[in-house]
């Protein structure tokens, strides 16, 4: 089949759908099928930054990059008028679009009205109440769902959400019968064979003792504050602890900085940024005591099924989809979201209980190689082209 795929940002941008779109396109070329993507020329969206080289193809994928457009400030919104054109000429089978809200996906809906191509939607979504940017940014959200979010959810032929939370969020649940589809998010086995060493990361940043890890963007939604919180009552009843942020900057760390001076424990929080170097990157997670995401939201969450692919128990708030990837008292703990009391208890009886994060750890490697693994997720967003086509 010929496919496009359609998404905000694509690698070397970081980001989960960035990485879900990348890894699907990836083994479904592998399966034979001709693969395009069709994203714009940024590598974040805030603040506001274009790559200033990428490739143009990655992995045997062609990549077109559209230069982008925003009226800035709290009223961000990425506008990429060039790939809508473009878009609508390209003689595809299917189109599938990625990420609920985004200026892209009018191609996807167009490329259906126009001409009848198949258009499979992934939302990656996150509610109006969970999103960072700003109350400008937040009404922008609203208005968009009152007035265009209705018309390309009934226009999508198929709606795959990366977990049932996701879709019972969206438009309460209600969608036709059969137009909806669960296929969650992966990791590929083989980027994780052999094991990564965690003595690289320790290396490069220094670290004995414990650590707690965290990764993902540093943006007002990932429940940050609640975790620089919970540091004092952790560090009080543990020996050498340090708190590690691996991600990218987005207006926090400065105020989450501030926040562990007032409560005496910046000492004990350390932050990298973005990793681009995959073998250092994955060594973040296998250097780790435990891995922790106290976000306010997810979609699902495949730092998760990272960290547990490097045998780690995994920590993180009942939100969302997380508790689809992880299982509580299983392969981690599910707590409440913002209790940083509780979230300091969880992480201090982790650290106190190897052998219990051991096992926890092992039972979640397990449970990714068996669920989530993206040749399995490929194929069955696969069967779900063939059919529409």
């Amino acid at each position: 089949m010929r496919i496009l795929q359609l998404c905000v940002r694509f690698p070397p941008a970081p980001g989960g759908a960035e990485t879900h779109v990348h890894s699907i396109s990836k083994e479904l070329v592998e399966r034979g099928h001709d693969v395009t993507v069709f994203t714009s020329d940024l590598y974040t969206e805030t603040p506001f930054v274009r790559l200033t080289e990428a490739p143009d193809r990655i992995d045997g994928i062609p990549v077109r990059r559209f230069r982008a457009h925003t009226m800035g400030g709290e009223m961000h919104y990425v506008l990429v008028p060039s790939l809508l054109w473009r878009s609508i000429k390209e003689k595809v089978d299917v189109v599938h679009a990625h990420s609920y809200g985004y200026f892209h996906v009018n191609a996807a809906l167009l490329m259906r009205r126009l001409r009848g191509v198949p258009f499979v939607f992934t939302p990656h979504f996150h509610p109006e109440w969970s999103m960072w940017g700003g109350s400008r940014r937040r009404l922008l959200r609203r208005i968009y769902d009152r007035l265009l979010g209705p018309t390309i959810l009934d226009s999508a032929d198929r709606i795959i959400g990366v977990s049932r939370a996701e879709m019972s969020l969206m438009n309460g649940g209600r969608f036709a019968e059969g137009r909806t589809t669960i296929i969650p998010n992966g990791i590929s086995p083989e980027d994780f064979d052999p094991p990564p060493d965690g003595r690289l990361f320790r290396e490069h940043c220094g670290l004995g003792g414990k650590v707690v890890l965290f990764v993902g963007r540093l943006a007002s939604n990932k429940g940050l504050d609640t975790l620089v919180d919970s540091i004092p009552k952790v560090i009080a009843e543990q020996d050498d602890v340090k708190f590690v942020l691996v991600g990218q900057d987005e207006g926090m760390r400065e105020s989450l900085l501030e926040k562990a001076k007032s409560l005496g424990v910046s000492d004990a929080l350390v932050f990298t940024g973005h990793i681009t170097d995959d073998r250092l990157f994955r060594s973040a997670f296998a250097s780790s005591d435990v891995f922790v995401l106290p976000s306010e939201y997810e979609a699902f969450g495949i730092v998760l099924l990272e960290a547990m692919m490097c045998e780690k128990p995994c920590i993180a708030s009942a939100v969302g989809g997380t508790s689809e990837a992880v299982v509580h008292n299983e392969t981690g703990l599910l707590v409440e979201y913002g209790n940083a009391d509780e979230l300091a208890d969880v992480i201090s009886g982790v650290l106190s209980d190897p052998q219990k994060a051991r096992e926890m750890g092992k039972k979640g490697k397990e449970r990714v190689l068996r669920k989530f693994t993206w040749e399995r997720i490929a194929a069955e967003i696969e069967k779900v082209y063939e059919e529409l086509v």
